[in-house]
This record gives structure tokens, C-alpha cells and sequence, in this order.
């Protein structure tokens, strides 16, 4: 990625980011944090505006999930449990995109669904959501449905969770079936480039992965897990099989792409583990392409409950050596720069 995209994406979300007079920051914390992947719909009774105020987060990634209702545990690992009835994954995503949306107006949070909209977030400051769907398979196979859906406001596509019998590709966590992506998992990358709106691996094998690399012609994310140096397997436990492999990783971020880090409570024991392997990544991938997907509400064993703890991270990286503009980048600036390019 170039240097200077780099640098705005960082700058605009420092301390005394632009838009925002010396003055007003002096009475008010600055909302400066992004994260990737969230949950806040998974709690009903939560207040987005209060959640995202705690830890100061400029921009949370919050995932509508269609296949939650039928996933559950399965040995060791999650799946679904059976096969969805016809039209049941798409009504889930359009009454959890409804609620989702109705929450956000109701609380006057702003939604990011253009570059015009992301650019008066980072210019005021102002905390926002950017719609998004954990697994695709509400489309059901057809890929007229996203238009309609991008034009609900989704922005961000992770395009396979734990639905067993998908469509679109392999999932990490299940036997293969599809040699990495299907046909249509292949055409709904192109279709997500066309309708802007950022592709999300996350969960995909990590030969689907490379296929979607291939094909996008945009940068793509990894919103939530972690780097592995051995190639995952499906049959791992789920944690270790949702791995993705660091060559697959560093290809990744040499098309311009961001890997985000779960704060997984079964993979890492404590925040300072935590900020050692963001430290890491940013030397095996370099500081443009190291994110945090939190998955808020959506792991059991965290170590990261709430967005106050963005604060802690801050400062367990600072205390590693990472300078201000590397921090500003990994906690927020680097979804902000590969979602803009999504939107354009």
C-alpha cells in the first residue's frame, strides 16, 4: 500500500484529529478506535452509543450473524445443526439488519455507507457503525439479493460463518467441500467488489482465502482470529482450525489488506500476551495491514469484555516500543483505510 494513504488513515484518528478543535478535545475524549468485528446487537438491552463511549471506539464493524439460531456447540468446535429452511437465513439477516439499523437511529449513531459518510465520521469525530453480515448464505445463491442488501446500508461481507451446508466455500472449522470456493463464492467476491463492499475470509479456509485473494480486485480483510505458522486443519479444535496460515497472512497484506486479532480467551491468557502478538504481526505483515477484531459478545472466553479495555491495549503497546502513529494504525486507522477503499 502507499505510504500516504498510510499516514491519513493513521492521522485522522491521533489525538486531535481534524475536525475537532483544540478546545472541544480539551472538555471531551476523542473517538479514535476501530474495531472489526463486533457483536453489540448479540446483547438487546445494550446501548451501542454506551458500549462504544466506554472505550472511546470511533467505528465498530457490527455483525449481523443469519445462522446463529441453529449453530451450537458440536464436540469441539461450533456448526449448525442442521440444514436452514428456505428463506429462514434470509429472514434472519433482514430482522437482524432491521434491529440493527433501528438501534442506530434510535440512538443517533452515525452509519457509514459511502466515502462521504466515512469522512464526516473521521472529520467530527463521531462515533459510527459500519453495517456488516457474518456469513452469507442468507443470499441463498442469489446474488441479485446483495444489491438490495447494500442498499440497506451493508457494508462489510464476511462471506462464510459455521453454516455447514453453505453455498460459497470451505469453512475453516468443517471437512472441505467445495476444493476452496465454490462458483458462486467465487462471483460473490467480484459482485461484493462491484456493490463496494469489503470482503471479510474470516472463517474461510484457508484455500478459499487464497482463491479470494486471487479474484478480488480490492483489498480484502481478516477480521477476527489469528496467525498460525503451521497450516490449520479442520480437525483442530475451533480455535486453532479458524488459524489463518502466515503465508496466507502476508498475502494478504501485500494486496493491500488488514488481519485482525481476536482477543480470544483460549488462545491468549492476558492483555499483555495479547499486545505481544499485535507487536509481532506488525513485524511479520508490517504495521499497515495488523488490526483487532474483538468479537464483542461473541466469544465465550475474552479478554477484552468491553471497549474500555482499548485503552489498556493502547498502552501496552506503547510501553513495547510501538510509536504513536504504528499504535493509532493497529487500533483503529488500518479498517478505516481498507474500508475506504472498499467504498470507493
Amino acid at each position: 500500500m502507499k505510504r500516504r494513504d498510510f499516514l491519513r488513515a493513521s492521522a485522522a484518528l491521533a489525538a486531535g484529529a481534524i475536525g475537532v478543535s483544540r478546545d472541544a478535545r480539551a472538555e471531551t475524549r476523542s473517538a479514535r478506535f476501530c474495531d472489526m468485528h463486533a457483536h453489540l446487537g448479540f446483547r438487546q438491552s445494550t446501548s451501542y452509543r454506551t458500549a462504544m463511549a466506554d472505550g472511546d471506539m470511533l467505528l465498530v464493524a457490527e455483525k449481523v450473524t443469519p445462522d446463529s439460531p441453529i449453530v451450537r456447540l458440536v464436540g469441539n468446535r461450533l456448526a449448525s445443526i442442521r440444514e436452514a429452511a428456505p428463506g429462514e437465513l434470509r429472514k434472519n439477516f433482514e430482522d437482524g439488519l432491521k434491529r440493527r439499523r433501528q438501534k442506530i437511529r434510535d440512538e443517533g449513531i452515525a452509519e457509514v455507507a459511502s466515502t462521504d459518510a466515512l469522512a464526516r465520521v473521521l472529520a467530527g469525530q463521531t462515533p459510527a457503525i459500519a453495517i456488516s453480515a457474518e456469513g452469507a448464505d442468507f443470499l441463498e445463491g442469489d446474488l441479485a439479493y446483495l444489491e438490495q442488501a447494500r442498499a440497506q446500508g451493508l457494508v462489510h461481507l464476511q462471506i462464510v460463518h459455521y453454516y455447514t451446508q453453505s453455498l460459497i466455500g470451505d469453512i475453516s472449522t468443517q471437512e472441505p467441500r467445495h476444493a476452496g470456493l465454490s462458483t458462486h463464492g467465487k462471483d460473490l467476491v467480484q459482485a461484493c467488489n462491484r456493490l463496494k463492499i469489503l470482503v471479510d475470509v474470516a472463517h474461510c479456509s484457508n484455500a478459499a482465502m487464497d482463491q479470494a485473494l486471487e479474484i478480488s480486485t480490492k483489498p480484502i480483510v481478516y477480521s477476527h482470529g489469528h496467525i498460525s505458522a503451521a497450516p490449520p486443519r479442520h480437525s483442530q479444535a475451533g480455535s486453532l482450525a479458524r488459524a489463518i496460515h502466515l503465508p496466507v497472512a502476508r498475502r494478504l497484506a501485500e494486496r493491500g489488506g488488514v488481519v485482525g486479532l481476536w482477543p480470544n480467551g483460549l488462545v491468549f491468557a492476558n492483555l499483555e500476551l495479547y499486545a505481544d502478538e499485535l507487536v509481532r504481526m506488525v513485524g511479520l505483515l508490517g504495521v499497515a495491514h495488523v488490526g483487532v477484531g474483538s468479537d464483542l459478545n461473541g466469544i465465550t472466553r475474552t479478554i477484552m469484555p468491553g471497549y474500555a479495555h482499548f485503552a489498556a491495549l493502547e498502552g501496552a503497546l506503547a510501553s513495547r516500543g510501538l510509536p504513536k502513529e504504528s499504535i493509532s494504525a493497529v487500533l483503529g486507522g488500518n479498517y478505516v483505510r481498507v474500508l475506504r477503499e472498499s467504498l470507493k
